[in-house]
């Protein structure tokens, strides 16, 4: 998906996405569990990738959104305070109480490297 963000418009659309798996999480539940997690650890990766961290009850399964923005947009860490400029957006949506690790993996694995994560984004 392509298209130019804000955050508002980026968690509106995680959550329009996010809804067909699980439609009990709205946008503003979405950006609470995002936001939480968002200050225990960095979550800019670099090359102008985020990994966002949807933990939730509702989630049974986990999954993986990519978004990437046609616009780059600021984005401000609530972990270091820093700001970076972010186009690629990786959603992992991860059952509070599960052991999604293996499932998720590979893709970690992909986003080690900048040349990685661009063919992941092309893959869409």
């Amino acid at each position: 998906m392509s298209a130019p963000f804000d955050q508002t418009h980026l968690f509106q659309v995680i959550a329009t996405n996010i809804q067909r798996d699980v439609p009990e999480l709205t946008a503003s539940e979405v950006r609470q569990r995002i936001m939480e997690r968002e200050h225990e650890g960095e979550t800019y990766i670099g090359y102008g990738v985020v990994l966002l961290h949807l933990i939730s009850d509702a989630v049974s399964e986990a999954g993986v959104l990519l978004i990437k923005s046609a616009i780059p947009m600021r984005w401000r860490s609530a972990y270091s305070g820093e700001d970076h400029l972010v186009d690629k957006f990786v959603v992992l949506a991860i059952a509070a109480h599960g052991d999604d690790g293996a499932k998720l993996r590979p893709i970690m694995q992909q986003l080690a490297d900048e040349a990685s994560t661009n063919q992941l984004f092309e893959m869409e």
